[in-house]
């Protein structure tokens, strides 16, 4: 009896466990898709700022983003062209790396990503060399590498002057992280404003779409001329349109000046799901599927 009764629950419990496997590994494509629907989402936040020739104070006010975007469970926060420098070439590099150095520990210890709008100096065969970018850390802290300004400005009376001598043009890319291929671009790099820009627009938004990218990042700091509100806004919000692409972008504040190229989300049908007052600094969440 007894050696019955442990044969009846052996099978018993071989039919459960069989059961049981069968349903897990049924159940695995669903499981799968549910993982790769949500890998394919992205939670991104945006900080709106003033971008100070003060080093320290920006550094303050990049480590207090990245404070409420580890709140909000965000895979990535994003700044303005300049953020951590300050929109300047003048900036001490020594300081400049120390700042660096304290905002992506900081970051990496949160488990938060950084799309980092800073100009920054490297030493190239013993010359100073200055770029303005952004600089890509993933929530893990590792460094997936940078954006430099290709469509640097200069005003068209005196072409070939200010940013273009001011920084190194850089050279388009993308970047991937966690399945997703997205690009990054740096105010007039998305527009080619008139009057602002004296070389061939270079079309690098299309240029990104064509190299894959799913998303654009687009830092910017345009400043508070209205008259180029309407262009600047109706630009993006065709390239997205027309390229079916979302674009992320956070312009630099300006004090209680209202500055001209909205920062926020636009999706893929060219409008703006999330919009951001024009003026002050801003803490914002997106949130959008990639396709």
């Amino acid at each position: 009896m007894k050696t019955g009764k442990i044969r009846y629950i052996d099978k018993t419990l071989g039919l459960i466990l069989f059961s049981t496997c069968f349903f897990v590994l049924a159940d695995i494509p669903s499981i799968m898709a549910q993982k790769k629907m949500e890998s394919n989402r992205l939670r991104i936040a945006g900080l709106q700022m003033n971008t100070l020739k003060d080093i320290q104070q920006n550094k303050k006010t990049i480590i207090e983003g990245i404070q409420k975007a580890a709140k909000e469970n965000v895979s990535f926060l994003a700044t303005p062209e300049g953020s951590l420098s300050g929109y300047n070439s003048t900036f001490d590099r020594n300081e400049l790396l120390a700042a660096l150095d304290e905002v992506v520990d900081i970051a990496k210890n949160l488990n938060v990503g950084l799309m980092l709008g800073t100009c920054y100096k490297s030493i190239e065969n013993n010359q100073e060399y200055c770029y303005n970018q952004i600089r890509v850390y993933t929530p893990e802290g590792d460094y997936l590498g940078a954006h430099s300004k290709i469509l640097r400005t200069s005003p068209i009376d005196y072409p070939g002057t200010g940013e273009m001598v001011e920084y190194v043009e850089g050279t388009l890319r993308t970047f991937e992280w966690n399945g997703i291929r997205f690009g990054a671009l740096i105010c007039n790099d998305l527009w080619a404003t008139p009057g602002y820009t004296t070389k061939s627009n270079p079309y690098l938004a299309m240029k990104l779409r064509q190299m894959g990218a799913q998303v654009i990042f687009h830092a910017i700091n345009s400043g508070t001329n209205q008259r180029y509100k309407n262009f600047h806004e109706s630009s993006a919000e065709l390239w997205a349109y027309s390229l079916k692409i979302p674009i992320v972008e956070v312009n630099a504040a300006k004090g209680n000046d209202a500055i001209n190229a909205q920062s926020g989300l636009i999706g893929v049908d060219g409008k703006r799901p999330v919009e951001v007052p024009y003026s002050g600094e801003q803490f914002f969440i997106c949130e959008f599927e990639i396709e």
